[in-house]
């Protein structure tokens, strides 16, 4: 993954690619938590999960701050 060229400054670009990529694991991170026979997968299911989804939720406040 790569942060895309364009006239927008660097961090908006490196949060706007971020945000999807975040929600990409999320996604992947709950389906683990629905099918994973181990519990260390659903654990870190979990982590993941908590992790990325408070992220995603800072770099949207970001967004916004900045200027969206």
């Amino acid at each position: 993954m790569a942060v895309p060229d364009g006239d927008e400054p660097f961090d908006r670009r490196f949060l706007e690619a971020m945000i999807p990529h975040h929600e990409g694991a999320v996604a992947m991170a709950r389906d683990a938590l629905q099918k994973a026979e181990h519990a260390e997968i659903r654990e870190l299911a979990q982590a993941i999960i908590t992790a990325q989804e408070a992220e995603i939720a800072q770099m949207k406040q970001w967004l916004t701050e900045f200027g969206r």
